[in-house]
């Protein structure tokens, strides 16, 4: 029968063949003197049998770290679809400013493959593969109409509330925080993903579609703010002209 002994040094545990017990010797991982509880005195496991071949080695599995694969045939498929959409979105910036319809349009599009890209690297390789292509498919296509729901969510309030409050930079900040919030917990959801990598995703997505608003000229912050100054201009009264002759 197998003895599981535990290093005070190093903490790690390991199986040692009974035939050693009640004697002392150096721990295989850290050096530290341990001595062998004696048979009786050890703690039964069923089928510790099992680990009577692997004597003096470990027992626990270390934890795995996460893994990349590289794929170079991706990666160049990723930088030229990435510049093709910056640059189709800078040639068709004055429709998409004109055509709320093909913005939304536009957005539905790219949105996919923006959620997608950041989950490859933040789950291991393995985890993806054992996911079939409906279970990819499905995550996607929900995290997507999550995704677009709040941005425009976050475009309708920009252009409805902000103006209500000002406009000013702080109104923007109090604002974009529960948007963040509800994307970082629908990353996390549909892709199974921790916390701080839910935000990681949903700040990868603003930061990217940010940047093509900017290339096409799509501007709803001057917008929300001139509607800012509107209402607060129509909301002014106009003092009555002065007499004749006064």
């Amino acid at each position: 029968m197998a003895i599981i002994v535990t290093c005070p040094g190093c903490r790690k545990s390991f199986s040692v063949s009974e035939k050693f017990a009640g004697q002392t010797g150096p721990c295989p991982k850290c050096k530290t003197k341990i001595r062998i509880p004696k048979a009786e005195n050890a703690v039964k496991v069923h089928g510790g049998e099992a680990f009577s071949a692997n004597a003096g080695q470990m027992v626990l599995k270390p934890i795995k770290r996460r893994e990349w694969k590289v794929d170079p045939v991706m990666w160049v498929v990723v930088i030229i679809g990435t510049l093709a959409t910056y640059a189709i979105t800078f040639l068709l910036g004055t429709v998409l400013n004109k055509s709320t319809i093909f913005t939304a349009i536009s957005l539905v599009v790219i949105t996919p493959p923006l959620v997608y890209l950041p989950y490859i690297f933040l789950r291991n390789a393995e985890e993806i593969e054992g996911l079939s292509i409906r279970e990819l498919v499905l995550r996607t296509a929900l995290c997507t109409a999550a995704y677009v729901l709040l941005w425009g969510g976050f475009i309708f309030f920009s252009k409805n509330v902000v103006p209500a409050f000002g406009g000013d930079l702080l109104v923007w900040l109090v604002m974009s925080v529960p948007f963040l919030i509800v994307g970082a917990l629908f990353g996390s959801v549909c892709y199974n993903l921790e916390w701080g990598d839910g935000v990681v995703h949903m700040v990868f997505y603003i930061i990217i579609t940010l940047s093509l608003c900017y290339v096409g000229g799509i501007d709803f912050v001057s917008s929300a703010q001139n509607a800012s100054y509107s209402a607060s201009g129509s909301g002014e009264k106009v003092p009555p002209p002065p007499p004749p002759g006064g």
